[in-house]
């Protein structure tokens, strides 16, 4: 694409699937991501490379109802309409384009993003899922959602976050504001949502984990406070699998 020619920054928002893919960013080596995916649709549409950035960097077989994105193009004659149409017709059927619009020129989804919100789906149970099975975590045992939900509350702030972090978390800063950490009961499932300002490499996958093995009377709820001053992760519970976990929306 010529630098100096005049262009248009398009905003996506995004919804995918994310089990056949080895997450948002694109990969060296070639395997499918969404990013990818997404990338090489544009290119046909638009009739030229472009990079299609995104808010968050979802891992492997992450879902996503609300990824932000954008792109770059100097294909100044198509609709936006068309623009939304052409990608979801070019892109595979577990990615889908839900709205297209103009957006200011130094707009970036990852660096002007104000807050994030997550989702994890746990269904509880004996009984496997399964017309839900790549979208919500099975656990067969009986959790008590109330414990839950207190040891949600205590996370609720401005909190230094590295026992929730991966262990291969590189960055210095690991203070995070959470705004919101609910468990609610849907039936024969738990559904955890969390919002902040931002997160941790696998940090929701972390408390999610952390949480179910207090509902399962493993921990009481205060056992958070103690994992939070510790900064050590292997004193925080698993890291749920990816499937359960859905990007919700993005705040600007």
């Amino acid at each position: 694409m010529d630098a100096t020619a005049p262009a248009r920054n398009i905003k996506l928002v995004v919804a995918y699937e994310g089990t056949a893919y080895h997450g948002w960013q694109r990969q060296a080596d070639g395997l499918a991501t969404v990013q990818g995916s997404i990338e090489a649709a544009a290119a046909r549409l638009l009739g030229h490379p472009v990079v299609v950035n995104g808010a968050s960097r979802t891992d492997a077989g992450v879902h996503a109802a609300g990824q932000c994105a954008n792109l770059i193009t100097t294909n100044l004659a198509i609709p936006l309409q068309t623009v939304r149409r052409g990608l979801n017709s070019r892109c595979p059927s577990d990615i889908g384009v839900l709205s297209a619009e103009e957006a200011a020129a130094d707009f970036h989804p990852s660096r002007c993003a104000k807050g994030k919100c997550y989702r994890y789906r746990i269904h509880v149970g004996a009984a496997k899922p399964v017309g839900r099975c790549r979208r919500v975590y099975h656990y067969p045992r009986a959790l008590d959602a109330d414990r839950m939900r207190a040891a949600g509350e205590r996370l609720v702030g401005t909190r230094d976050f590295r026992a929730l972090a991966s262990a291969g978390e590189r960055r210095a800063r690991t203070v995070r504001t959470v705004t919101r950490c609910e468990v609610v009961e849907r039936g024969d499932e738990l559904h955890l949502t969390v919002a902040g300002d931002g997160f941790l490499y696998r940090m929701v996958r972390n408390i999610a984990g952390t949480l179910i093995e207090i509902g399962r009377r493993r921990w009481a709820p205060e056992r958070i406070d103690e994992i939070l001053r510790s900064g050590d992760r292997r004193q925080a519970g698993f890291t749920a699998p990816a499937g359960g976990l859905c990007l919700i929306s993005v705040d600007y």
